[in-house]
């Protein structure tokens, strides 16, 4: 099984790119911001970003980081052999705008769970450092950089660098392009890809529980049909996650086939990317599940050192502090445990857990009456929260008031358009769902089944009739529904309705 412990809490510097391109002027950002995918305005100072160049047709033509110094200032980081296009590409359009671009060769790092930054954004995770240096430097893994590179999504400049590529098919689109920024030459076509059907191939990861010899390009079979490229991967634990450019009606999270790859069959589950948790709230969720398992195993040292993790990645987990507290509480590090709950106070004023646990620490050092305050607060606090409990019921009372009145008036719209068209499919599911939230679920699967009828392709009509069978607990009408409508959906390119039936699917196989 894959244990990324080390690398997902442990500091790492990896080298990322050997050559940058200064962009110095009063009108850099505004020129680059007109030139590039992603929007640098937002940047704050000394923070990085993804970014990329594409041609008039959206096809990819370079990527690379974008840091901003300065107002005047901006530092392109990028690998050598791709730096002249990207400075020809730039300089394209730059007839009077103020700045000027300058390129050498330098060595540029990415540090990652950093403890200070001059530079900071997100590499691999959230909190990632940049490092420009003049001289390369020790440090770097090689084979660890390909694990994160691969399970995060992240890209290395190199394997999805493909002009022939439009960018919506590279990893570099969920990475580069801000589809709410201005305009930038390329901007319509991709644009159009996205809101229509999207990408009609698209990175997503692949993990096979067996070594594979694999290279990149290698071809991805499935019943002898290619359905996607290897881009990268790497092997962790005899186990093969790889990095795949797949088709669109494939592309569905959860979902098990068997591939051909180099002449060899393997079951494959398909994954989006980052598999691994990138955010920080995510990376504090992680750690702290890991420490209750430690903990629950009387591995109290690491679960310690974990606890505090989570509480560096999410700073306002109350969970964490409240756990660390009990640890400590258990080893009778009673003014250690005190000073987290005073902390977890501060945070959230209302925590019970905060004030009954002061109230017990300060009783265990004999501090009778600051523990007895403790308990007085503790159980006025008790009298506040049970007042807002009956206030946020009065709340959801209001808003269920609310629902029913807007059900209502959704099921008398629909039942007018069945009056004059009882085949009619957006109605007839309409319908079903109302039908389905109020329980009545022999009623709403004739009304699923009615829009299926009219309409074979409408593929949230499949979701509900199978959450239908599920609960009327005809389990093999369910895997039949679903086994069509995930198939129907990924040909549509409906990805949420089909990534909702698999995992529905996944469920109950």
């Amino acid at each position: 099984m894959l244990n990324l412990n080390n690398l997902l809490f442990e500091s790492s510097q990896f080298l990322v790119a050997d050559y940058i391109i200064e962009c110095i002027g009063p009108d850099a950002i505004q020129y680059l911001n007109s030139q590039c995918t992603n929007d640098i305005s937002k940047l704050k100072e000394n923070e990085f970003q993804f970014n990329s160049v594409v041609d008039i047709h959206g096809k990819l033509i370079s990527s690379f980081l974008v840091l901003k110094v300065s107002k005047t200032h901006l530092i392109i980081i990028l690998n050598k052999n791709i730096s002249e296009i990207t400075f020809e590409r730039l300089e394209k359009y730059h007839i009077s705008e103020d700045f000027e671009m300058k390129g050498k060769e330098t060595y540029s790092y990415i540090k990652t769970h950093s403890e200070e930054k001059k530079y900071f954004g997100k590499f691999f995770f959230e909190d990632d450092e940049l490092i420009i240096s003049e001289k390369e430097v020790e440090g770097k893994n090689d084979y660890n950089f390909k694990i994160l590179s691969v399970l995060t999504g992240a890209a290395s400049f190199n394997p999805e660098l493909d002009s022939k590529q439009l960018i919506n098919n590279t990893i570099f689109d969920e990475l580069s392009v801000d589809y709410k920024k201005g305009c930038y030459p390329g901007q319509e076509t991709v644009s159009k890809i996205n809101t229509r059907r999207g990408a009609a191939y698209k990175p997503v990861l692949l993990r096979i529980s067996n070594a594979l010899e694999l290279n990149i390009g290698d071809k991805v079979l499935l019943d002898d049909k290619k359905i996607g490229d290897i881009l990268d991967f790497v092997i962790v634990a005899n186990e093969s996650y790889i990095k795949v450019r797949m088709l669109r009606e494939h592309r569905i999270e959860g979902k098990s086939f068997e591939v051909s790859i180099n002449g060899i069959t393997d079951l494959a589950t398909v994954y989006y990317l980052p598999y691994i948790p990138t955010a920080m709230n995510e990376l504090a969720v992680f750690a702290y599940d890991q420490a209750i398992s430690k903990f629950q195993n009387n591995d109290e040292l690491l679960a310690e050192e974990l606890f505090k993790k989570a509480i560096s990645y999410d700073p306002l987990f109350e969970d964490a502090y409240e756990s660390l507290g009990v640890l400590y509480g258990r080893q009778e590090r009673f003014p250690e445990a005190i000073s987290l709950m005073e902390k977890l106070k501060e945070i959230n004023p209302k925590c019970m857990m905060a004030f009954t646990n002061l109230s017990l620490f300060h009783m265990k050092l004999g501090e009778i009456e600051t523990a007895e305050n403790y308990k007085s607060k503790a159980t006025i606090l008790n009298f506040q929260i049970l007042g807002d409990e009956a206030e946020r019921k009065r709340k959801e009372e209001e808003v269920a008031a609310k629902k029913l009145a807007e059900q209502s008036r959704r099921e008398d719209m629909f039942k007018q358009v069945l009056d004059m068209d009882e085949e009619d499919p957006m109605a007839n599911n309409g319908l079903a769902e109302i039908l389905f939230e109020r329980n009545e679920f022999e009623a709403a699967k004739e009304h699923f089944k009615k829009a299926l009828s009219s309409d074979k392709k409408y593929s949230v009509a499949y979701l509900g009739l199978a959450k239908c069978y599920e609960k009327l607990g005809e389990k093999e009408l369910l895997k039949e529904v679903l086994k069509q409508g995930i198939q129907i959906a990924g040909k549509a390119g409906e990805l949420m309705p089909a990534n909702q039936m698999q995992a529905l699917l996944s469920k109950h196989l």
